[in-house]
């Protein structure tokens, strides 16, 4: 028995560092600066940060993450520092993960694991408060070392050295406001069933966008009123006439089976809407293999991933393909769950809109 309580602590300490280790390096997966920006963009601006102030305060709290892990496995202030900062961490997080949960529900990725081991913010509490049961018994069953032994140096050099290894990891860009939250609700949202029939004849899909205007005034006119998409401050041209915009990762295989059924379908629907393309800057030589095996080349460009979830809203994923008129947008297809991509869906959209 003696031993058993003996090996309780250790193993509770090895269990607890892990867990905060893991949370950390789980937020730079696929990559350093992919995994940072998801988590700034989906977790921390969602929250009230300042966009530019974002960058610093997540490299700041995964430098926090690994130095506590590693400290829990060191006997300085384990329990009049590294115990209670540990908890009060803990306890931070199911705060506002309850909180979440009031004001949208139970839903989505909570950004814990980054996008390594997504979970909802409910299995994030549950994880959280076992966590803290756990770190309530090491404070009750370790012992700080004896006066003059702890060092605590050791512990702000530790503290010191993760956060400027974060931050050295992946260099922070300027911040440019302008580019910041540029999806507003300033493109409308159709009712493709409302929209009357009209014949229209349209570019063909593997035309490249101009930047002048690539549809005449007649065209234009057809459909919905014109109104200005968010879309069309960094692609210009989206908003004339009809398009369809995609937002993919170039190594993301929904995104590759998303651009091969929209490659399918522009073949066999007459009058099919252009075809544009905008890829994030993750994998980037994979786009030629991308529409290999899409089967179609389309006009494309890339944006770095803080402006790619910028321009497509913050609260989408990949795959995103949006039907467009006039910009307008039409039919919103994201990710991979209840709204994910669907041709015969869209296809259903593009004949309301013949």
């Amino acid at each position: 028995m003696k031993k058993i309580k003996s090996i309780l602590p250790w193993t509770a300490r090895i269990i607890l560092s892990f867990l905060f280790l893991l949370s950390a390096l789980a937020k730079l997966y696929p990559s350093p600066k992919l995994g940072m920006t998801l988590l700034e963009i989906k977790q921390l601006i969602p929250m009230g940060f300042d966009a530019c102030f974002a960058p610093y305060f997540s490299r700041f709290i995964m430098g926090v993450e690994i130095s506590l892990g590693i400290a829990l496995l060191l006997p300085h202030f384990l329990k009049t520092i590294v115990i209670p900062i540990s908890t009060l961490l803990l306890t931070i997080f199911v705060g506002h993960l309850t909180f979440e949960i009031i004001q949208t529900g139970n839903q989505g990725n909570c950004g814990c694991f980054g996008a390594l081991l997504p979970m909802t913010p409910l299995q994030a509490i549950l994880k959280n408060l076992v966590a803290i049961v756990m770190l309530v018994y090491l404070y009750f069953n370790v012992q700080n070392r004896e006066k003059g032994k702890n060092n605590f140096f050791i512990l702000t050099t530790l503290f010191l050295g993760s956060t400027l290894f974060m931050f050295g990891l992946t260099p922070m860009e300027k911040c440019q406001k302008s580019k910041i939250n540029t999806l507003q609700n300033t493109a409308i949202e159709v009712d493709s069933s409302t929209i009357s029939t009209v014949n229209e004849t349209s570019e063909n899909g593997s035309e490249s966008i101009n930047k002048k205007d690539t549809v005449s005034k007649k065209t234009e006119n057809l459909g919905p009123k014109k109104v200005t998409s968010p879309f069309s401050q960094v692609i210009p041209g989206i908003d004339n006439g009809k398009k369809l915009l995609c937002f993919f990762a170039p190594g993301c295989d929904h995104c590759q089976d998303a651009a091969k059924s929209i490659a399918q379908l522009s073949k066999t629907t007459p009058n099919f809407p252009q075809v544009y393309v905008v890829f994030m800057d993750e994998e980037t030589e994979k786009i030629p293999e991308f529409f290999k095996i899409a089967g179609k080349t389309f006009p494309s460009q890339i944006l770095d991933p803080a402006q790619f979830y910028n321009t497509m809203g913050n609260s989408k994923d990949t795959p995103g393909v949006i039907l467009m008129w006039n910009g307008n947008i039409i039919k919103f297809f994201d990710g991979i769950k209840t709204n994910q991509f669907d041709a015969a869906k869209l296809k259903v959209e593009l004949t309301k809109m013949k």
